[in-house]
């Protein structure tokens, strides 16, 4: 059951990493996953299902050398420029594995035996894998050390530290639990003993790349809530300016944080294009003073009743604002106007009021006042 936990977080973190970064690299992601699958694989249950030890320890062997790799891919594509990692190490490995495998196959009954673990094919596979991993995780917790030390306090500061304990401590497990006849023969126990502590060192291992992965992903994911928070926010705004001027919509993306700062230019070049129509006698239909999201909500609906209508007025050029304004406090703004634009009382009176004065028809009326 622990097995399957720990499997079940790192694939959730996996696919939440899928998720994060939609487009570039996906090395984490496939390092969660992969572990992920090795957990599975290798747990009591789905051992017993499969009725055999050796396949499952060979998948999970070869799922464990892809994590690896990934690590390395990881490590690589933090330099620029970023520097491939080759493919053929790794299908090397999976190849002399799998000829020990079919070496050990015919010996299976033998397995625990001092004959077994020291055959020559048992020998190798256990070396080619132990290699193969501890160089993986050697190069990904310098790399890793260094990053961490550059990086300012915070919650992926404290991932990252989390990640190198894990790091170091799968080190030690792949050290272990890599070379069964090396500890067998030194700490003579036996090969039914050796397995769950192996598994125990491992799923300590796990548990600590869960946390770091957890604490990593964590502003990622809060800033994914916030961004689509903010596009459901300003949605309703955005949509009645691009039914208006269509022009301002730019090709569709799939990143969440991309997605809304692209709304917030498309709203901006909106409110830009519909400024001509804004009546001058605006402030005169105001009856009560106002906050500036509900004033700037108020002057869009009255100019989207004259844009219909075919008014317009000269309007001095806007005046440029010194302060630049990030995407959050940006987002935050337009979700204000785009709250009050749907539901404050006094724009639909200004709505009101411009389509009587612009006399506009039955059915154009019946259009605009759908946010009543």
């Amino acid at each position: 059951m622990i097995s399957y936990l720990s499997a079940a977080l790192l694939a959730s973190i996996g696919v939440a990493r899928l998720v994060a970064v939609r487009a570039g690299p996906r090395h984490l992601a496939t390092f969660f996953l992969s572990m992920a699958a090795g957990l599975a694989v290798s747990a009591d249950a789905t051992v017993r299902l499969l009725g055999d030890v050796l396949l499952p320890r060979l998948v999970t062997n070869a799922l464990q050398l892809l994590a690896m790799r990934a690590l390395v891919q990881v490590v690589r594509s933090t330099r620029s420029p970023e520097k491939p990692t080759p493919f053929w190490p790794i299908v090397l490995c999976w190849a002399l594995m799998a000829l020990c495998y079919v070496d050990i196959v015919p010996h299976r009954l033998e397995v625990g035996t001092p004959a077994f673990q020291w055959r020559l094919s048992v020998v190798a596979y256990q070396v080619v894998l132990t290699t193969y991993g501890v160089a993986c995780l050697v190069m990904f917790t310098r790399t890793l050390a260094r990053s961490a030390a550059a990086r300012p306090r915070g919650t992926f500061r404290t991932g990252l530290r989390i990640l190198i304990c894990a790091a170091v401590a799968t080190i030690v497990w792949v050290l272990f639990s890599g070379l069964p006849s090396l500890w067998l023969e030194i700490t003579d126990l036996a090969d039914l003993d050796f397995m769950p502590r192996a598994r125990l060192v491992g799923l300590c291992a796990m548990v600590l790349w869960v946390l770091g992965g957890l604490f990593t992903t964590w502003d990622g994911a809060l800033r994914l809530a916030r961004a689509w928070r903010g596009i459901r926010a300003v949605t309703p705004l955005w949509k009645e300016l691009v039914a208006a001027h269509p022009q301002i919509a730019l090709p569709v993306r799939h990143d969440l944080e991309f997605t809304l700062y692209r709304r917030v230019i498309e709203i901006r070049d909106g409110l830009l294009a519909v400024r001509a129509h804004v009546p001058p006698q605006l402030g005169d239909w105001l009856r009560t003073p106002v906050d500036e999201p509900t004033r700037a909500a108020a002057e869009l609906a009255a100019a989207l009743v004259m844009r219909e209508a075919g008014r317009s007025w000269p309007h001095p050029p806007a005046e440029p604002d010194g302060a630049h304004p990030g995407v959050r406090e940006e987002s935050a703004w337009l979700s204000a106007v785009s709250s009050a634009f749907t539901h404050s009382r006094v724009v639909r009176e200004v709505r009101e009021r411009a389509m009587a004065e612009a006399g506009a028809p039955d059915q154009g009326a019946g259009r605009m006042l759908r946010h009543r």
